[in-house]
């Protein structure tokens, strides 16, 4: 299932706002003073696919793995959807080159997956929210069951969570993570990139009060000093848990995510 779909400056404004997404690849303004196109939130364009795939199949997914592999930028139209083979749904955002995938593997949604069991004894961030995020939320994301789209929101939501952890640090690697990401004190000016990310849906009734705060339990791990990281993460909100959900990050030069980056005359 395909739509041709294009994503403007404001969307993505607004649905950066909406989720606090603050990375300025997503900054209009900043962007386009590299001369530079604006890159297009990856999770803007996963909630798109996810309620696009729920309206056409009406099914129940408990388990979605995103593979990382180019970005997108706005203004510029692209090829979004799914496609289905057997019990596998394969995620797309093509503009020449798919940015769900790399050339091993595709991001897919799968149903009636056993649910993975964190051992997490992480630190919790709460993050507040209010009902115009929610509403904006979704608007931006077409859609149309609010159930669904608070669960979209809450992982969405959780980027935030996660830089403030960074910003914020408390164990020692949080704090190896906030060194490494810090610009002025290191000089080879690295950002974090998501390499993969799976999710474990838990609560398929779970929704979102109008207004209050989402717990993020989060647990940094090592897997290379000044590399790579994993990020386990659970999320509560009034003591029901939505997901439980694993990143891989990796430590990318800032020279080399704008290099993934079309530039503006060429959107």
């Amino acid at each position: 299932m395909e739509n041709k779909v294009l994503f403007t400056d404001s969307v993505v404004a607004n649905f950066c706002k909406a989720t606090v997404d603050d990375n300025p690849i997503h900054d209009p303004v900043f962007m386009y003073n590299q001369n530079k196109g604006v890159v297009v939130p990856g999770m803007l364009l996963f909630s798109t696919i996810v309620n696009l795939l729920h309206r056409k199949t009406d099914e129940y997914f408990n388990y979605y793995k995103l593979i990382f592999g180019n970005v997108i930028c706005t203004n510029e139209p692209i090829d979004l959807g799914f496609e289905t083979k057997g019990d596998q749904n394969y995620l797309y955002a093509i503009n020449g080159h798919d940015m769900f995938s790399t050339k091993n593997e595709r991001s897919v949604v799968l149903k009636n997956i056993e649910p993975k069991v964190l051992d997490l004894d992480g630190i919790v961030r709460a993050m507040p929210f209010h009902k115009t995020q929610l509403e904006t939320f979704r608007e931006l994301t077409n859609s149309l069951n609010n159930t669904l789209s608070d669960f979209l929101f809450t992982i969405a939501y959780a980027s935030a969570a996660l830089f403030k952890a960074i910003r914020e640090p408390i164990t020692e690697v949080e704090t190896e993570i906030n060194r490494l990401l810090n610009k002025a004190i290191n000089p080879e000016r690295v950002s974090p990139f998501y390499q993969t990310l799976e999710i474990f849906r838990v609560n398929p009734h779970a929704e979102l009060t109008p207004e209050g705060t989402i717990e993020y339990n989060i647990r940094f791990n090592r897997e290379k000093a000044n590399k790579i990281y994993v990020a386990q993460v659970k999320c509560m909100h009034n003591s029901q848990c939505f997901y439980q959900s694993v990143y891989r990050l990796v430590a990318i030069p800032d020279k080399l995510i704008m290099r993934m980056v079309k530039d503006r005359d060429k959107v």
